[in-house]
Parts: structure tokens; C-alpha cells; sequence
């Protein structure tokens, strides 16, 4: 008797050999929340073929933050292509947030500010 094979949904990514080997050699929770974090949050990348982004990224693992920055290339037509993904350090993401070159997780969350002032001045 032969099982059929069950629905795999298509993540539209082309993933990359460096991409695919990285997230082989991690922890498999670490690698599924790395992995969830990008098809949660990524959005649309503007085509460039000659240059690749860079996004920071970051994800709790063991009540501890992991930083990660990702590498990927958009061609016109072709899916969005991870082409690598590396380790940094706390700092190396700071800076890319400081280069708005980051994975923005709480963009459709974020409420906007309210004034506070007459709840500060009622204390």
C-alpha cells in the first residue's frame, strides 16, 4: 500500500545551498524558529539583480535573544532567493537597525502614540 503524499505548502523562497546548510548545523528548535520568523515577517524586497539585502533579524531561543542577519536577492520574476544566513553579534544588529536594514516583526501591531500629557499631569 502506498501513502500519498500530504500537501506541502510552498513557502516562496528559493533557498539557497549556504541557507539550507547553515540551518543544518543548528539546533533544530533554533533552526524552526529562525525559519518561521523569516516566513512570518519578511516582506516584499524590491528587484535588484546585481545587489543582494541584508536584514538583521533576531529570536528568542532558551530565554535568550539569538541575532542573525540574512542574505537575499530579488531578480524581477523570480521568487525571493535566501541566499545565506550568519550569526552576529548584538552590536552588528544594532547597527543594522540603525541602517533600517531589519526584519520588522510588529509592523501590522504597532499602535500608534497617544498624547499622555493629562494622565502624567493628573499624578
Amino acid at each position: 500500500m502506498e501513502l500519498k503524499q500530504k500537501y506541502i505548502r510552498d513557502s516562496g523562497y528559493d533557498l539557497d545551498d549556504d541557507f539550507t546548510d547553515f540551518l543544518h548545523k543548528v539546533d533544530p528548535v533554533l533552526a524552526y524558529r529562525i525559519g518561521k520568523y523569516i516566513e512570518d515577517h519578511v516582506r516584499e524586497v524590491p528587484d535588484n539583480p546585481l545587489r543582494s539585502h541584508v536584514l538583521g533579524g533576531v529570536v528568542m531561543h532558551e530565554n535568550k535573544p539569538v541575532t542573525f542577519a540574512l542574505e537575499l536577492v530579488k531578480q524581477k520574476g523570480l521568487l525571493v532567493s535566501l541566499t545565506n544566513l550568519i550569526f552576529i553579534s548584538m552590536d552588528e544588529y544594532l547597527d543594522l537597525i540603525n541602517l533600517n536594514c531589519y526584519i520588522k516583526s510588529n509592523e501590522s501591531s504597532r499602535q500608534p502614540i497617544t498624547d499622555n500629557k493629562r494622565s502624567i499631569l493628573a499624578i
